[in-house]
This record gives structure tokens, C-alpha cells and sequence, in this order.
């Protein structure tokens, strides 16, 4: 339980907004971690799962894991009763991380300590998770733990909590590593086969949610004087279908191609950035915009004819996008976070629990001070009693003994009324806990510290947002400043 005088939980830090940001709602606004000035920026590119191109996520998700379950049982040789074991949206979200040894799945803070744990959808209370994981911080390196860190893996999250729920069920012992590596091979495999790809191309309008202002946003860019470059690891064929879909400009018959300057797929994202693969010229498919397959970021960056700060590279893959190109090229970068409309909401919705909170801690703060008051006053009154007895009258005696008791009875009222205070502070953190995610809580929050997909966000992305749109709403040449950080005395 957390002390009285803590802060609250989930509070976001304030931060001045500038003059025009105020009338840009919060879900579409662009956040600054490191300072930009998009004057000094040559080319943007794009990458398109999940950043141009917004999947349906409970739709194509469900679709994956329903796949990837039947070829658990077709090729791993599991049983039929994992037919039902049904996909929960709610369960998974990035930064979260599987110990394939023991079967757990992990939440953990900036410094790799384990806030959370479930096994299968069991929550591990704090005995068992100090017992497993206590010994400092975990080491990421090695085959133990996987993190997953793409909303490409979501399924498998949800999946492996549901096939060890199950299976556990029937009894017996499980190979939790090697169930794990199956669920893997599983996703990939209906990845790799062309089985996910050809159910998505033949339902794009249930698999795609079109933003009607990505077209403008784009535009707008390419009006300011910025060259557009797309990188991507699809295919052509499979990026043709989808941005043809998605990329589609109201009033303008107007083809996806011509919003970009230069088009490169099949990159294989995060090697693109670290080794020398070649590739080779797409002809015709571009209809005029030079377009490549494969490939490599020295082969991109001369074709470009600019490197470095000069580039900004908008994602939302923490390592293959955002981590790589920052530390392999030292390009600017930004991430998109499609979950940070979900958690804006959330954080408004909780603004009222939050300051009731307040309320109850500032209370907190007068009745532990008042403890202490009745405390010292029922010591000093026992004190007298013990040591001045023989001086002292009955009556006096009798006195003492009357006011201890008032004193204990004021005492017993104000620890009845903290502990009812914080059982408060504790239900009304758990309902906001849910209103983030029922299982997880805050994406980017453990208690008061980052979680790890937080802080990784804050090291690796200059700019976050919710989606590539947000760029309509700020000036074409915006001088993007962070908030001034402060240490701990400064606040």
C-alpha cells in the first residue's frame, strides 16, 4: 500500500503549451522529447503498417490470432480445445515482455524492475513476484525474455496467455519456452505464407481505418518545400493495394505515388539500417517516382542527397524505426503512438479521480500530523503517570487516565479515518487503472516511474503523436521545443 504521502499515481506532468497549440486538441497534437526544427528538415519518410496505413487493430488482430491458433494445432500437434481460446483486445499492449521460462508476462518499469506479472491471466500478487524476480533489475540480453515492442505482436501476447490458461487447465507440466517459440513460428508463419496478406487484401475496407486528413497532412509537407520518401518492408504489390485504399484524397482523383518523392519496400527494417544488401530498381510500378526494392541506408541516403539531421523519419516500431535510424544514421525521428488517444481520453476521464485524490492525501497529511500530535501527548501523558505517582493525588491520577483515554479513543477515530481514506486512494486508483487498460494499466506509466516502452519513447523518438494527420496542424517550418526538464530540487 502506498504511503499517505505519496503523490498520486498517473498524474501527467504539466506543461506549458504554445499560444496556437491551445486550440489543437490534445489527441492531435505532436510532443516533443528532444528540440526540432523542421526548417532544417530535408525529407520525411514514412513507414506504412501502422503509421500511414491504420489497421483495424481488433479486427486484424483477431484475424492473426485465429490463424496463427489453428497452426498451433495443425503443425504443432496441440489440441482442438484450443479452438476455444478466444482473442481479448484488452490484454496485450506494447513494452510488456514474456519470460519464456517461466511462462509469465511482465510489466516493468525504466529500470527493468517487474511492477506487474501474469501467468496466463492470473496476476502473481507481490510475494510471488519478489521471489522471482528480485534480484535487481532483469538482464534483457539472451533467449530467456522477449519483449515485444510492434502492435505486429499483440496477438502473440494474447495468444500465449490463452493457450498457457488452457493448457494448465487440463493439467500437467508445460514447456513454456518451447510453447512460446511455436506461438512465435505460428504468427510468422502466417505472416510469411501470404495467408494474412491475401485475407487483408481481399477485405481492405474491414482491415483499414482511412484518416481523411492524411492526404492534406502529406500535401501540406510537400507545399512547404519537404521532399516525401516512403520505406517500407512490404512488398510493392501489397503497398500498391493498401495505400491506394488508405491514401485517398476527398475532393482530388489523385494516386497514392505522387504524394512521395522517392519509394523504396521490401527493406527489411531494422537490417536496412545496419547492413549492405543492395537493391534494385521497380520499373514502371512507381509510374515516375524512382522506386527501389531492398536495399540499404547508405544506397537511400545517396539517392536522397542528404544524411543525418537533414532526415526525419516518422514510425512506429520502437527498434525497427525509431531506435535503429536515430543510432545507426542519426536521423530525427518521430514515433507514432495510435494508443495515445486511448490514453488522453483516459487521462481526462481520471481528472476528477485525480484531484479527489489530492483532496484525500492534503486530508492525509492534517491526520498523520494530528497522530502525531495525540501521540506524543498520550507519551508525555503516560510519562507523568509513571514517573510522578507517588506526588500525585488520586484525583490527578484519575485525571490522567480520563484524558488518555479521550486521547486514544481520538487516536483509534484518526487511524480508522486514514485507513478509510487510503482504501479511497486505492479504489479510486485501481478504477483509473482500468480506464488505461483493465489488465496493464498506463502504456507508458508504472506507478510514478516510466514503464519501459515509456522511457524507451523518451530516449529513442524526438516527436510523438497519435497519428501522421497531426502534421496539418502545425506550421510546415514549426521550431518544435521540449519542456524544460527539471531535477528534483527544481521542481
Amino acid at each position: 500500500m502506498r504511503k499517505a504521502s505519496e503523490t498520486p499515481t498517473y498524474r501527467p506532468t504539466a506543461v506549458a503549451t504554445h499560444r496556437f497549440e491551445r486550440f489543437i486538441e490534445k489527441p492531435n497534437r505532436i510532443f516533443v522529447n528532444r528540440n526540432l526544427r523542421m526548417g532544417s528538415i530535408r525529407w520525411v519518410g514514412f513507414d506504412m503498417d501502422h503509421t500511414l496505413a491504420r489497421y483495424n487493430r481488433n479486427f486484424i488482430e483477431a484475424l492473426a490470432f485465429d490463424l496463427a491458433k489453428e497452426a498451433l494445432i495443425r503443425d504443432c500437434g496441440h489440441p482442438p480445445l484450443l479452438r476455444e481460446v478466444r482473442y481479448d483486445p484488452d490484454f496485450g499492449i506494447r513494452g510488456l515482455v514474456v519470460d519464456k521460462e517461466k511462462g509469465n508476462i511482465l510489466k516493468m518499469d525504466k529500470f527493468q524492475y517487474v511492477a506487474d506479472a501474469l501467468h496466463g491471466r492470473r496476476r502473481l500478487d507481490k510475494e510471488m513476484r519478489r521471489a522471482l524476480y528480485t534480484s535487481g533489475g532483469l538482464r534483457m540480453s539472451g533467449d530467456r525474455f522477449w519483449s515485444n515492442d510492434t502492435l505486429f505482436g499483440l496477438p502473440e501476447i494474447s495468444l500465449y496467455a490463452g493457450v498457457v490458461e488452457a493448457l494448465e487447465t487440463g493439467g500437467g507440466e508445460l514447456d513454456y519456452r518451447r510453447l512460446f517459440d511455436e506461438i512465435r513460428q505460428s504468427v510468422d508463419q502466417v505472416h510469411r505464407d501470404g495467408t494474412l496478406k491475401t485475407l487483408i487484401l481481399g477485405r481492405l475496407g474491414e482491415c483499414f481505418l482511412r484518416d481523411p486528413r492524411l492526404p492534406a497532412a502529406l500535401d501540406k509537407l510537400r507545399r512547404s518545400g519537404k521532399k516525401l520518401f516512403l520505406l517500407t518492408n512490404s512488398d510493392f504489390d501489397y503497398t500498391d493495394a493498401v495505400l491506394a485504399h488508405v491514401l485517398v484524397d476527398g475532393l482530388l482523383e489523385r494516386p497514392w505515388w505522387s504524394y512521395f518523392d522517392l519509394i523504396v519496400t521490401d527493406s527489411r527494417k531494422p537490417s536496412f539500417f545496419s547492413e549492405k544488401a543492395s537493391w534494385r530498381p521497380v520499373a514502371g510500378n512507381g509510374h515516375g517516382v524512382p522506386c527501389f526494392a531492398g536495399g540499404n541506408v547508405h544506397l537511400l541516403e545517396q539517392q536522397l542527397g542528404a544524411a543525418g539531421d537533414a532526415i526525419l523519419y516518422v514510425g512506429d516500431h520502437i527498434y525497427g524505426d525509431i531506435l535503429r535510424s536515430k543510432k545507426s544514421c542519426g536521423w530525427r525521428t518521430v514515433m507514432v503512438v495510435e494508443e495515445l488517444e486511448h490514453e488522453l481520453r483516459a487521462m481526462e476521464a481520471s481528472a476528477p479521480d485525480t484531484e479527489r485524490i489530492d483532496g484525500l492525501q492534503v486530508e492525509n497529511e492534517a491526520i498523520l500530523e494530528r497522530l502525531l500530535e495525540v501521540r506524543e501527548a498520550l507519551d508525555a501523558s503516560r510519562q507523568t503517570k509513571l514517573t510522578r505517582y507517588r506526588s500525585l493525588a488520586p484525583e490527578a491520577l484519575q485525571a490522567i487516565d480520563e484524558r488518555l483515554a479521550v486521547l486514544s479513543a481520538e487516536e483509534q477515530a484518526l487511524d480508522q479515518r486514514l485507513t478509510a481514506n487510503l482504501l479511497a486512494i486505492k479504489e479510486i486508483e485501481a478504477g483509473i487503472r482500468r480506464r488505461f487498460n483493465r489488465y496493464w494499466g498506463p502504456l507508458c506509466k508504472v506507478e510514478n516511474e516510466l514503464s519501459r516502452f515509456g522511457d524507451q519513447m523518451g530516449d529513442f523518438a524526438c516527436l510523438y503523436t497519435s497519428r501522421v494527420s497531426n502534421f496539418l496542424y502545425y506550421p510546415a517550418d514549426k521550431y518544435f521545443l521540449s519542456p524544460e526538464e527539471l531535477l528534483p530540487h527544481e521542481i
